[in-house]
């Protein structure tokens, strides 16, 4: 809409090897890949800004929000529920700033 594609298309073209589309873990994975084998690569990610303003992208729904957030978040209340657990078992610990 805005005659960026079309001033791209009038320069000088780019030659490359690999173009990926998307840049979520397994796009990006495949453009390192190939980059590591010496080959030239471009990776093409598009994001729409949500209702809330994020604008996450390069990584995807997994890196960003879905898998190692919930993995994190997922950790931190093993950790929680093994603190309790121990103190069945003789550990004596303190709860500092709790």
């Amino acid at each position: 809409q805005n005659g960026l594609l079309q001033k791209l298309l009038q320069e000088d073209t780019h030659d490359y090897d690999l173009i990926v589309i998307g840049g979520g873990s397994g796009g990006l994975s495949c453009a390192k890949e190939a980059a590591i084998l010496g080959k030239k690569v471009m990776v093409l990610d598009f994001v729409v800004p949500s209702p809330q303003g994020s604008s996450w992208g390069l990584g995807g729904t997994c890196v960003n929000v879905g898998c190692i957030p919930k993995k994190l978040m997922h950790q931190a209340a093993l950790l929680g529920q093994a603190l309790q657990d121990s103190r069945k078992f003789g550990w004596d610990y303190s709860q500092q700033g709790a």
